[in-house]
């Protein structure tokens, strides 16, 4: 095929308006029946653990306060707090004796 055909039939192709008639009759009919067939199927577990999620981030927070308020009464560093008790084990499970 030459170029020049090629063009015309690329130009044709571009003037061509497809009919969509038939796929747009009773679209909103389609669409609601679709939503209405997934309104009785029951939600998988991960949807409700979804919807759980600010629960588990508040259980989360609240472990965590709890932790630091109760290793951090005798230390006021948070960081020195967290890694107190882990010098004491690594010095144990080398040493085999417990303070």
């Amino acid at each position: 095929m030459n170029d020049e055909r090629l063009d015309k039939l690329f130009q044709a192709a571009r003037r061509a308006k497809p009919d969509t008639s038939r796929a747009e009759y009773g679209f909103e009919t389609r669409l609601l029946a679709a939503l209405r067939s997934k309104q009785g199927q029951p939600l998988p577990w991960f949807a409700f653990a979804w919807k759980l999620m600010p629960v588990f981030a508040a259980v989360v927070l609240a472990l965590g306060v709890w932790t630091i308020m109760e290793t951090g009464s005798g230390s006021s560093d948070l960081q020195s707090a967290i890694t107190g008790d882990q010098q004491d084990n690594t010095l144990a499970s080398l040493t085999g004796e417990s303070q």
